[in-house]
C-alpha cells in the first residue's frame, strides 16, 4: 500500500494535469497562439429581398456596414437546420427589444437557406464552444454560415495562479462588418480542476492514486463524478470559473452597435441557457419565466440526431444521456439558488466578476430602449 501525504497528491495531480492536456488556459484559450477553424469557402452571397425566407411582419431595415437587421413584431423565421432558435423577447415577461438578440444551437449546422437568413439578420455571433470543440468544425460541419463573419479572438489575463481574470480583444470591433466572438466559457480543464476542487480529501488522495497508475481509470473516476452531480455541477463550473468570458460576453451585448446579437454553444441548452438566465434576470424578469425558456431546450438533442454533438464541452458518449441531454426544470432550479447562496443574486454575481451595475445600465439599454 502506498501512503500519500498533500505534497505527493500535488504532485500526482500536477502531473496528471499536465499529461492531460492541460496546459491551456482554464478559459479554454491559448496565450501564444490560438487554432481556430476557418473555412476556406467563400462567403454565401445572400439577397433575401423579394424572397420569401423572411415572414410574418417583420421590417427589414439597412444597418451600418450593409449589415441587415430586424425590427420584427414576430419572431426570426424557423431555420431548416439550425435548432432551438428564439429571441430573447420570447421569454414571458421580457423587456428586450424583439430582433435584438436570439439564443440558438451551432449555427454550424445551417443549411444555404439558414445562412442566408442567419447572415442578413445577425450582425454579430458569440461562440461559448470550447477550443476543442471549434477544431473539430472543418470537418464536421460543411456550412458557409462563418465565412461571412471575421473571428474575434481574445488573450487571456491571468493571475499568479493561472487562473483566467480578463479577456481582452485582440482588434477594435469597429473595423469588423460581422464579428464571431470566440469565448468559451468552459472546457475539459475546467471540469478537472473544478472537480477535483470539490473532492473530499480521501477522493482527492484515489484520485491521485488512479493518475499514478492508469489514465483510463483516472479519466473514468472523474466522468463517474460528473455523471453523479449532473448539469447543476456544469453551470456552478461555469459560474466559478468562466466570469470573464461571461463579462466579455456581455459587454458584447450591451454594445448596440453589435446588435443583432446571436450567442450559442453546441445545442444552445446549458452554456447558453446560463448566459440567457443572466442576462434576464438581471432585466427583472421572474424566475418562472426563466426556467420555463429554458424547459423549451428538453428535445434539442434528441431533434438535432447527433451522437458526435458535445454537451457542455464534453464528449456525449461518456455522459449519461437522460440527465445531460435533457433540460428539466430541476436544473435551472438549483442554479439560480445556487447563484442567490453563493453569490448574493444575478446583480451581485455579475458585479464579482467586473460588470457592475453601470454595465447593467448599459445592458438594459442597448436590449430594451428604443
Amino acid at each position: 500500500k502506498m501512503a500519500f501525504s498533500r505534497r505527493h497528491v500535488s504532485q500526482y495531480w500536477l502531473t496528471a494535469l499536465l499529461s492531460w492536456g492541460c496546459a491551456l488556459t482554464v478559459t479554454g484559450f491559448q496565450t501564444s497562439c490560438t487554432f481556430h477553424a476557418k473555412s476556406n469557402r467563400p462567403a454565401s452571397t445572400c439577397s433575401l429581398a423579394g424572397t420569401a425566407l423572411l415572414r410574418g411582419d417583420i421590417v427589414r431595415e439597412r444597418r451600418q456596414n450593409a449589415v441587415m437587421g430586424l425590427r420584427a413584431q414576430f419572431a426570426m423565421p424557423t431555420l431548416e437546420c439550425v435548432k432551438n432558435t428564439r429571441d430573447l423577447a420570447s421569454v414571458t415577461g421580457s423587456p428586450v427589444k424583439a430582433g435584438r438578440a436570439f439564443r440558438t444551437s451551432c449555427v454550424g449546422t445551417a443549411s444555404e437557406n439558414d445562412s442566408c437568413i442567419i447572415i442578413e439578420n445577425i450582425k454579430t455571433l458569440i461562440d461559448l464552444r470550447s477550443d476543442r470543440e471549434y477544431q473539430m468544425d472543418a470537418e464536421k460541419y460543411n456550412s458557409t454560415v462563418w465565412a461571412s463573419y471575421d473571428e474575434m479572438i481574445y488573450s487571456v489575463k491571468k493571475s499568479k495562479s493561472g487562473r483566467a481574470t480578463a479577456l481582452i480583444p485582440t482588434r477594435a470591433e469597429g473595423s469588423i462588418p460581422r464579428a464571431r466572438h470566440m469565448l468559451s466559457v468552459i472546457d475539459e480543464s475546467i471540469y478537472k480542476r473544478g472537480v477535483f476542487k470539490r473532492m473530499h480529501p480521501g477522493k482527492k488522495i484515489k484520485a491521485a492514486a488512479y493518475f499514478a497508475v492508469s489514465y483510463t481509470r483516472a479519466k473514468q473516476y472523474f466522468i463517474d463524478y460528473i455523471n453523479r452531480a449532473g448539469l447543476p455541477l456544469l453551470n456552478e463550473l461555469i459560474l466559478d470559473y468562466g466570469g470573464p468570458s461571461i463579462k466579455a460576453c456581455l459587454d458584447v451585448l450591451a454594445d448596440r452597435s453589435n446588435h443583432p446579437v446571436a450567442f450559442y454553444c453546441t445545442a444552445g441548452k446549458d452554456r447558453t441557457g446560463l448566459i440567457a438566465m443572466l442576462v434576464l434576470s438581471v432585466l427583472g424578469v421572474d424566475d418562472e419565466a426563466i426556467v420555463s425558456d429554458y424547459v423549451l431546450s428538453d428535445s434539442v438533442y434528441s431533434d438535432m440526431k447527433d451522437k458526435s454533438a458535445m454537451v457542455g464541452a464534453l464528449q456525449q458518449e461518456n455522459l449519461d444521456p437522460d440527465t445531460f441531454l435533457r433540460a428539466p426544470r430541476s436544473v435551472m432550479d438549483s442554479t439560480m439558488k445556487l447563484l442567490r447562496k453563493e453569490y448574493g443574486g444575478p446583480h451581485k454575481y455579475l458585479e464579482s466578476i467586473g460588470f457592475g451595475p453601470a454595465d447593467v445600465l448599459r445592458l438594459r439599454a442597448a436590449l430594451c430602449d428604443e
